[in-house]
């Protein structure tokens, strides 16, 4: 693994580009990261989208 990438909140909502780019991060071509406020902007967008979750 060589470098890190910042996955921001519009990369992890919506889930086929998560899903994505976190197996890309599984098979260790780099590693993800992501902050605890990106992580409650990309699950606030969610909710909105999907308020019965």
């Amino acid at each position: 693994m060589s470098f890190t990438v910042i996955y921001d909140a519009c990369v992890l909502y919506p889930a086929p580009l998560r899903d994505l780019l976190l197996e890309l991060a599984i098979s260790e071509l780099f590693s993800a990261k992501w902050t605890e406020t990106i992580h409650d902007e990309w699950v606030r967008n969610l909710l909105k989208s999907r308020p019965e979750l």
